[in-house]
């Protein structure tokens, strides 16, 4: 019986498919940190180049590029720190606020599992015992309910000494690769035939255009929405404002899916404050605001289509890297996938892949 050579492609294919992520899956310690520093390290390319064309020597210009880098870091975090640490230590009253706010939920709405003479009695059940209050021993929050003993906090202590190494191991590999830049671009060109390295310089090329376009235009968008948000929510009197502001503008990198939990987690701020329904609906036309100024102004104006990606491709994309790759994975998966469709562009036989990864 003699198997069409359709079928063997397409079966060598969708082995291909798993295989890849199989790889992305099980390589996600060692790929998404070269990925995330890779990424960095073209959007410091510029700088790191017109640094060289002054005259700085080659380690000088990465070295400069970097502080850069570290410099941006240090802001942001001296820009939320002292708003953060307060947050940190008011979160016992927070989260008091917001349980006494989702009781009082349950008793207006039976389906939340609350309701009438339950809800009522388990609350005077607590007061009686001091559950919520002071000198409660057997609390009724769910963070004095939390078993915190030795094994916690060295789990704790692990997890933090590992995402600072993973962050100090992140600029190692910055320098690696803004050092060794023309080396592995030169590698490309060699493993192609002569004939194809003129596309191939081409397609390096356009793929480094499309990552820092997006990278560049994002981070600016990123800081103006921070003001944006900073302004408004401070108008209404949320607390925490600035750090609340940066987290919505950071989840706002997440394609559709980032501005409905950052509004949400405003929103539940929000609620926890105890502010009414003024400051609830000053939050959420705050968020509308800036979310018409972002979609039909600042990202035409800052980000453009360069990445060209379809709205399915989008949300395929983020899902999946989210899925593999966890939080960050979402962030990287626009680039990625804007890479990937430069790549594939270019590549006989290809074309088609990257015709469905777009919008043409």
């Amino acid at each position: 019986m003699k198997v069409s050579p359709k079928l063997v492609g397409f079966v060598l294919r969708l082995i291909a498919i798993f295989g890849v992520v199989a790889i992305l899956y099980y390589g996600k310690p060692v790929l998404l940190l070269l990925t995330v520093s890779g990424l960095i390290a073209i959007l410091l390319d510029p700088l790191d180049t017109k640094l060289r064309s002054w005259g700085w020597k080659p380690g000088f210009a990465i070295a400069g590029a970097v502080l850069v880098l570290v410099l941006f870091f240090a802001g942001i975090f001296f820009a939320i720190g002292q708003q953060a640490a307060s947050f940190a230590d008011n979160w016992p009253e927070i989260e008091d606020r917001l349980t006494e706010q989702i009781e009082k939920a349950k008793q207006q709405v039976p389906m939340l599992g609350g309701g009438g003479s339950d809800s009522t009695s388990v609350t005077q059940d607590s007061t009686a015992t001091g559950g919520s209050g002071a000198g409660g021993s057997s609390g009724g929050t769910m963070l004095q309910n939390l078993p915190f003993g030795q094994s916690q906090i060295t789990g704790a202590l692990s997890s933090t000494l590992s995402v600072l190494g993973d962050f100090l191991l992140m600029f190692v590999y910055v320098v690696l690769f803004l050092s060794q830049k023309e080396r592995l671009r030169e590698f490309v060109l060699r493993r192609t035939p002569d004939d194809k390295r003129g596309e191939t310089h081409q397609t390096i090329n356009e793929a480094t255009d499309v990552a820092q376009q997006y990278l560049k235009g994002r981070l600016i968008l990123i800081l103006i929405l921070s003001v944006l948000y900073g302004v408004g929510f401070s108008l209404v009197g949320l607390n925490y404002a600035i750090v609340i502001a940066v987290l919505v503008a950071i989840l706002s990198i997440i394609p559709y899916l980032g501005n409905i939990i950052g509004g949400g987690i405003a929103v539940a701020i929000a609620i926890a404050s105890g502010g009414g329904s003024t400051m609830i609906l000053g939050v959420l036309g705050t968020m509308a605001v800036a979310q018409m100024l972002e979609s039909y102004i600042l990202t035409p104006l800052i980000v453009g289509d360069e990445v060209d990606i379809n709205p399915l491709t989008t949300i395929v994309a983020v899902i999946a890297f989210t899925v593999m790759w966890g939080a960050v994975g979402a962030i990287v998966a626009i680039p990625v996938v804007a890479i990937m469709r430069i790549v594939f562009k270019h590549i006989d036989g290809m074309e088609d892949y990257a015709y469905l990864l777009g919008q043409d």
